[in-house]
């Protein structure tokens, strides 16, 4: 076999061995890339993931009825009852520890506000931040708060009741 046909074959022969080593390397990476897609979209459609908070408008808990000692709530608060919410508010706190504030009242208005009354009590959401949650003293920015509404009574020990609305395992975080 003449020199530069044997030059030929060889490379030939080099040439067969790459494309079957990019073909093994493509077969892998498209391996790699579906168990990818199927990982990510398992994380992103799957049951580990929570949905969506619902909006919460103050309005939204206007309408509370008392029949002597029995509390009947408006439809879309007991439709919201236990899920995730999301509302805007202004804090009102219950304490600051290590000028941090990790329990608070959220209210529509802040309390600065010149025009009528404070809210009654069907317009205070009580708010319990998460572990490792905390917002900083000042009290006079809005906040969004999303965390689990509860709906219901709640009552000191001295029977006189304390909050109809909480929002418990809550994250916050300052609008301005």
């Amino acid at each position: 076999m003449p020199k530069r046909a044997r030059r030929t074959w060889i490379f030939y022969g080099i040439v067969v061995e790459v494309e079957a080593n990019v073909m093994q390397v493509k077969s892998r990476v498209n391996k790699l890339l579906v168990a990818l897609w199927l990982l990510v979209g398992s994380v992103s459609h799957g049951g580990a993931r929570t949905p969506a908070p619902t909006v919460l408008r103050f309005r939204d808990l206007d309408g509370v009825q008392v029949n002597g000692r029995e509390v009947v709530f408006p439809p879309r608060a007991q439709q919201l009852n236990g899920k995730q919410v999301e509302i805007n508010g202004f804090m009102v706190p219950l304490g600051i520890s290590d000028g941090k504030i990790r329990r608070f009242i959220l209210i529509e208005v802040p309390l600065a506000c010149c025009f009528g009354d404070g809210p009654g009590i069907e317009q205070m959401i009580f708010v319990t931040l998460a572990p490792g949650q905390e917002l900083s003293a000042a009290s006079d920015y809005p906040v969004a708060v999303i965390g689990t509404l509860q709906v219901g009574v709640q009552r000191r020990e001295s029977g006189a009741v304390e909050s109809l609305y909480r929002i418990v395992n809550a994250r916050a975080r300052k609008l301005v």
